[in-house]
C-alpha cells in the first residue's frame, strides 16, 4: 500500500482519529496537509512526527464549513505541493440536543461542518486532482449511518447526507476520482480505554474493550485499525467506487 509521490490532505487531521489517519498516511509515504481548527498544539506534535518519518507536511488551520477558507485551503495545496491525491473528510462535530430542544443554531452548525464544508472542499479539491488526472476521496461517516440516535439527529442527517454525497461523487467524478465513505462505530481511543466515537444506542451493555449488542461480544476497533482501512481505500484499485463500508466488529450484521 505504498503512496510515495502522493499528496493527501485529512481534515481534522491533527488528534484523535485524524491524527492516526495522517501518521498512516505518512509511512506509507505520502505527504500530508494536516487541516485543523483551534488544535494548534495537537497540530505541532502531528507535524512533527509526520517529519520524523521523513515526509513533507504542511499545517492549514482553517475551518472547513467556511467555502471561503476550504477554498483557500485547497489554493494553498497547490501552491505548495502542486497536486492532490488524497482527501479524508474527518473533521465532524457532535451536537448533541434531544429533539424537541433542537434549536436553528445547532442544525446550521452540524450540517454545515458534516456536509455543506465537505461538499464544496470535495468540490475544489477535484479541481486540482483532476489537473492531475486521478485523485481519491474518502469520509468518515460513523455508525449513525445504520443507527438512529434521538439526541443527535442534524448530527445523523447531515451524515447520511455525507454517504450519499460520496456516492454521487463517485458517479460524477468517474472514472477519474473513487470516492468512498467508511461507517465506523465506536471504536477504541488511544490513551485510557475510552471510545473516540459515540456508543451505540444498541449497546445494552457497556465494555471498553468490545461491542457488546444483544447479547453477542464483537471486537472494538483502534483508530489504527480505522487508518488502515482509510490507508487501503487511498490504495487499492479503481474498482471500489461509491462503496459505503461498515467497520463495527459485525454489528450491522446482528
Amino acid at each position: 500500500m505504498a503512496l510515495h509521490g502522493k499528496v493527501a490532505l485529512v481534515t481534522g487531521g491533527a488528534q484523535r482519529a485524524g491524527r492516526f489517519i495522517s501518521l498512516a498516511l505518512a509511512r506509507a509515504g505520502a505527504d500530508i496537509v494536516v487541516n485543523h481548527w483551534k488544535t494548534g498544539e495537537d497540530a505541532d506534535k502531528t507535524i512533527s512526527e509526520i517529519e520524523a518519518i521523513g515526509r513533507r507536511c504542511l499545517s492549514i488551520e482553517v475551518d472547513v464549513s467556511d467555502i471561503k477558507q476550504a477554498r483557500s485551503m485547497i489554493d494553498r495545496v497547490g501552491q505548495c505541493f502542486g497536486r492532490l491525491d488524497i482527501l479524508v473528510h474527518n473533521a465532524s462535530n457532535f451536537n448533541r440536543c434531544p429533539f424537541l430542544e433542537v434549536t436553528e443554531e445547532i442544525w446550521e452548525s452540524s450540517i454545515a461542518l458534516n456536509l455543506k464544508g465537505p461538499f464544496f472542499l470535495s468540490q475544489s479539491a477535484a479541481e486540482l486532482m483532476l489537473k492531475g488526472g486521478s485523485g481519491r476521496i474518502i469520509a468518515l461517516i460513523g455508525n449513525s449511518y445504520y443507527e438512529n440516535w434521538p439526541d443527535f439527529i442534524p448530527h445523523a442527517i447531515a451524515k447520511t447526507g455525507l454517504a450519499k454525497m460520496m456516492q454521487s461523487l463517485a458517479i460524477a467524478l468517474s472514472p477519474h476520482i473513487q470516492c468512498n465513505a467508511l461507517c465506523p462505530a465506536s471504536f477504541l481511543a488511544a490513551e485510557g480505554g475510552q471510545t473516540e466515537a459515540i456508543s451505540s444506542q444498541r449497546e445494552a451493555q457497556y465494555d471498553a474493550n468490545y461491542i457488546i449488542t444483544q447479547g453477542v461480544k464483537l471486537h472494538r476497533g483502534t483508530p489504527e485499525e480505522v487508518a488502515e482501512l482509510v490507508l487501503f481505500l487511498c490504495s487499492c484499485g479503481n474498482y471500489l467506487n461509491g462503496a459505503i463500508i461498515p467497520i463495527d466488529g459485525g454489528k450491522n450484521a446482528i
